[in-house]
């Protein structure tokens, strides 16, 4: 059995050190948050780089980051520079979750459902998106007041805001792990299967044909309505999925590019 050094990135102790630690898999556990953790060494760092290079040192075999603003600045880019297993999306994929209009046309394009665009809104609220900016309007002249506001800080920006259908369904947040071949997508127990796994097929051909260059998990932020899933946006950091299984063995397969032979 295959005995690994593991790393959670995260600004405070994480909340699924315990599951972490229970793993069979598991040889000695790393954390870089300011609180003590038993049984776990402390690593601090100023730089990504520099993180790779002690992670190089440890021979750290998989990094879990938690810290989704750090994944967003690209901390998995300088890991896999460095040939670190680093679980997250690299720098070239966090516009998809930076950008709402760039995510809504690759979505689109995979025939993934993302609530309508609105033209002329009818009923409020709506949803003003753009690069960025996601803001609830509950009549026009907050729309416009929202439209100003972002003109007068970028034109760039607002080149690329429009209205989206407000959604009253429920909300959820999928967690899937891709492996740079295939996508792993955990139960949800409250959506239907049929309709997960359809969502599950469509996203893992999005990452597969757009060449998605990462190893780690992804959150997709669900809103169901009427039968339908739709896609309202990603969110990066780790989330424990909702699993039984040994997470350091599914996180193995990852490596090995086995997600497909993995039952959740």
């Amino acid at each position: 059995m295959q005995s690994l050094n593991v790393l959670i990135v995260s600004t405070e102790k994480s909340q699924y050190i315990e599951q972490i630690k229970s793993s069979k898999h598991l040889n000695k556990l790393f954390v870089t948050s300011d609180e003590e953790v038993d049984g776990a060494v402390r690593l601090q760092f100023n730089t990504f780089k520099e993180l790779a290079q002690k992670c190089r040192t440890l021979q750290m075999d998989i990094v879990l980051v938690e810290e989704e603003k750090w994944v967003l600045e690209g901390i998995a880019t300088v890991m896999k520079q460095n040939y670190v297993n680093c679980f997250a999306v690299t720098a070239s994929w966090t516009e998809l979750g930076l950008s709402h209009s760039f995510a809504r046309k690759m979505l689109t394009d995979y025939k993934i459902n993302v609530p309508p665009k609105i033209n002329l809104p009818l009923e409020f609220p709506v949803l003003v998106k753009g690069d960025g900016i996601l803001k609830k309007a509950d009549s026009m002249q907050e729309i416009i007041g929202i439209k100003e506001k972002i003109y007068n800080t970028s034109g760039e920006i607002a080149k690329n805001v429009f209205l989206e259908k407000y959604l009253h369904g429920n909300k959820y947040k999928i967690v899937s792990l891709f492996d740079g071949k295939h996508l792993l997508t955990f139960p949800e127990e409250n959506i239907r299967k049929d309709l997960l796994d359809d969502y599950s097929q469509k996203l893992e051909q999005m990452l597969i044909e757009e060449k998605a260059d990462f190893i780690g998990f992804i959150n997709s932020d669900i809103i169901e309505e009427n039968g339908i899933l739709y896609n309202t946006g990603f969110s990066y950091g780790f989330n424990y999925p909702n699993t039984d299984k040994d997470i350091l063995f599914i996180c193995l397969s990852a490596l090995y590019q086995k997600l497909n032979e993995v039952e959740v």
